[in-house]
């Protein structure tokens, strides 16, 4: 219809329908990340490993619907009375996953290269005090997680 109106494409594209457009982009980003996870879940052989998946899917999948729930209820696609509900499953999610938070972070496989990390891998208070916002090592080494495991209280 826009092109109809004789606009050059290029403006109805990047100014008319860019949000359209990155929007689907997203959409089928998501989509594609799911699918291929729920895949890996279904051929997962590893029990710890598939614990770690069922809850890092859980989690992904009800973070992505309670960011788009006014979407999914002016669409009809969920009820008023399942909307209410995505937000306490989504920090019930949260919660379930904190137990494999250092599985999971221990899997990406970065905390072999120090240096790779940034300043709140470390401490990151001695860091903010010194002057030089270059030096890494000001925060000493890196927050061994395997050792504490768990959350910090808030400050």
């Amino acid at each position: 219809m826009i092109m109809e109106e004789g606009k050059p494409f290029f403006d109805a594209w990047m100014y008319e329908l860019s949000d359209e457009q990155q929007a689907l982009a997203t959409a089928f980003g998501e989509r594609y990340v799911l699918e291929a996870a729920l895949e890996q879940y279904k051929r997962c052989t590893h029990t710890g490993v598939k614990e770690l998946l069922y809850h890092a899917i859980m989690l992904h999948s009800l973070t992505l619907v309670q960011q788009h729930i006014g979407w999914y209820l002016t669409h009809g696609i969920v009820s008023v009375e399942a909307a209410e509900d995505v937000e306490i499953a989504q920090l019930a999610a949260v919660k379930a996953f904190v137990p494999y938070m250092n599985t999971a972070v221990e899997g990406l496989g970065l905390l072999i290269f120090p240096d790779y990390n940034s300043p709140i891998a470390r401490d990151y208070v001695a860091f903010n005090q010194q002057d030089d916002n270059e030096n890494l090592h000001a925060a000493g080494p890196l927050f061994d997680f395997r050792t504490t495991g768990m959350p910090r209280a808030k400050l």
